[in-house]
């Protein structure tokens, strides 16, 4: 890592107001030349194009003042800081003895990006520079990307689509100057469906490259460019040899112990690690209705470039700045605090997309385990979601997504060996078969995504049509529609439509043949909201959904077939907020008092019972006698 590339004077760039756009220079390795014509023009044309056009729109930087000139590596990484002459300290590398090849990740730096190797004999005398023409380098941009696609050793072990980081960073700031990504050629996909995600990977990535990385907290700066962490004399944070990362200070990055981590064995200890920089602290208490939040938690799990490096799965389930991708992956406000929080950029928060996981679920949702939530939920007669408890069932009983964007199922499964005990959950699970049998020995059962802390949740998934093509569940990708002649549920798949739950299983009649959908539960329905209502449309026909919960009865036809089914009614603000007159369901009522009325609310709340409950749906009824039964007694 080279930390010195002249960028201006240091007094002017720390006192000036970052105005400038992002502007970035892309270099494109000679690697994408391998790729055919169609994964060439995805990446070099679509791609980097669009990522970039984000970070222009989205980042301001304090502009440079004289074009980039990389530094040259040095052999054995042994260097002098010198004046640009050679006699006294200052900021500029002398090499000790020889400068060597010098490589932005896999990719090998142009001669023209570089300044002028200088070198010193192996007591810093004899300084010397190795040619004296002017170097022109870069001019009037802010980043060099480089961007290849070599079927690394990375590639190989991890599976992933892409990598980044950076590798140069400039003298004034510490801001990275330059940085590559790299995209993994065999795990390109180009079929339209995927491009979302795609694109989501490569802003990822470069975000990572830009500031959201482990091995840039301790060079974060303040508003006024000061240090938030200490510098030796050589200008540098001290280094952690265990860590094999420059040490942060607390200003940044806090470690916390949670002593109310609860488990299927009680309270345990539960160690995390928060961004507790100003910005980051105040959206992460606004997002989920919590003033005593410390911070962002970040994820505590996974290999180095994983662990430290990203949102913690369990709070941010879809934020796109997580450790792994499940749905619907967002760059919210919380990222872009971040970035403002390096001390090196000006973010502009429209761009900032919207987080509905946890958001305004409160304290013991943030800093408490998956099974407090959902206990504590059904205490007070509601959902445990976005968490869930079922048991993966053939046929299929499906859901929808925490933000209904998609059919879901459980990711609750059992892994071949017990997990770590403050991971186990649950004292006992439903087998989800004819005779509700009980799984008794539940310490191999844990959600799928090991990097939520094996907190189930609902999550879209795959399926094949009769042709064996493969589709998934997304509402919002008409690719995703079932064949007209499969469709006996009536689905819609579109940007106008959502996933709403089916309250019992459809059925198509013909003449004599009866046919009833094997795999129910949810499905993608377009919707509208007028008159301050939610209506679910189905075959063309509008139904009006009077309140949570209100079962509408589908009577249609697919060509030949009669077709009856039913779907449930979800709150109205949720298809439609701001535009809804429901008035305020149980968990509303809750999450109005205070953060401390809150918990004990939900702490000491009674145990639930399904005696005298009333409600005019027995099937809901006996599914939350369920819920009862399963959780309730842990």
């Amino acid at each position: 890592m080279v930390h010195h590339v002249p960028s201006g004077p240091v007094l002017s760039l720390r006192t000036q107001s970052p105005t400038q756009h992002m502007r970035f220079h892309v270099t494109f390795d000679t690697s994408l030349h391998q790729l055919d014509q169609t994964k060439r023009n995805l990446i070099i044309q679509k791609l980097i194009t669009e990522a970039l056009d984000y970070f222009h729109k989205t980042l301001k930087v304090k502009a440079s003042k004289q074009p980039i000139r990389l530094q040259h590596m040095c052999r054995k990484r042994s260097y002098f800081l010198k004046d640009k002459e050679g006699k006294s300290k200052g900021s500029t590398i002398f090499c000790k003895k020889a400068c060597v090849k010098t490589y932005c990740g896999p990719v090998t730096i142009p001669q023209q990006h570089l300044d002028i190797c200088r070198t010193c004999d192996e007591h810093g005398s004899q300084c010397q520079s190795q040619n004296k023409e002017n170097i022109e380098g870069i001019k009037h941009k802010d980043f060099i990307l480089y961007v290849s696609s070599l079927q690394t050793q990375h590639c190989r072990e991890t599976k992933a689509v892409a990598y980044a980081s950076y590798c140069q960073q400039e003298h004034s700031l510490d801001r990275p100057i330059a940085g590559f990504a790299n995209i993994c050629p065999g795990e390109i996909q180009t079929d339209p469906r995927h491009y979302p995600g795609l694109l989501a990977t490569i802003k990822h990535e470069i975000f990572h490259a830009l500031g959201f990385s482990a091995g840039l907290y301790a060079f974060y700066r303040d508003g006024l460019g000061r240090p938030l962490t200490r510098r030796n004399a050589f200008g540098l944070p001290s280094y952690n040899n265990n860590t094999n990362l420059y040490q942060w200070s607390g200003n940044i990055v806090r470690e916390i112990t949670r002593k109310d981590w609860e488990t299927a064995h009680g309270l345990v200890e539960h160690e995390v690690l928060m961004i507790v920089t100003p910005k980051v602290k105040h959206e992460v208490r606004k997002h989920f209705r919590c003033s005593s939040l410390e911070g962002a938690e970040i994820e505590n799990q996974g290999r180095t470039g994983t662990r430290w490096t990203h949102w913690e799965k369990r709070v941010f389930e879809n934020e796109a700045m997580t450790g792994t991708y499940t749905q619907n992956p967002v760059f919210s406000r919380m990222t872009l605090a971040l970035m403002e929080d390096t001390g090196w950029y000006k973010v502009n928060y429209r761009m900032a997309e919207d987080l509905d996981w946890g958001r305004n679920l409160g304290c013991m949702f943030a800093k408490r385990s998956c099974r407090t939530w959902m206990r504590s939920q059904l205490k007070n007669n509601d959902s445990p979601s976005p968490f869930c408890f079922q048991t993966k069932q053939t046929p299929l009983h499906t859901r929808c997504t925490h933000s209904n964007d998609a059919v879901a199922l459980c990711n609750l499964e059992k892994y071949s060996s017990a997990l770590p005990r403050e991971y186990q959950y649950f004292n006992h699970l439903s087998r989800n078969d004819a005779l509700k049998s009980l799984i008794t020995d539940t310490r191999a059962f844990g959600g799928s995504v090991g990097l939520a802390d094996y907190c189930p949740f609902y999550q879209k998934f795959s399926l094949t049509n009769s042709d064996q093509k493969a589709r998934e569940t997304a509402c919002h990708m008409p690719d995703n529609s079932p064949d007209y002649f499969d469709n006996y549920a009536l689905e819609s798949y579109g940007s106008e439509s959502k996933c709403v739950e089916q309250a019992s299983q459809w059925s198509a009649q013909k003449g004599r043949l009866t046919r009833t959908m094997l795999d129910w539960g949810s499905g993608c329905y377009k919707y509208s909201c007028s008159d301050e209502t939610l209506y679910i449309i189905v075959a063309g026909t509008k139904y009006k959904c009077t309140k949570r919960g209100h079962v509408l009865h589908i009577n249609s036809t697919l060509g030949q077939w009669s077709i009856i089914g039913t779907l449930r009614c979800p709150e109205c603000k949720q298809f439609c907020p701001g535009r809804c007159s429901e008035k305020p369901n149980i968990r509303q009522s809750i999450l109005g008092k205070s953060d401390s009325q809150y918990e004990q609310t939900v702490t000491n709340g009674s145990n639930p019972t399904c005696i005298g409950m009333l409600h005019s749906d027995l099937i809901f009824l006996y599914f939350y006698c369920i819920i009862i039964f399963v959780i309730s007694s842990v």
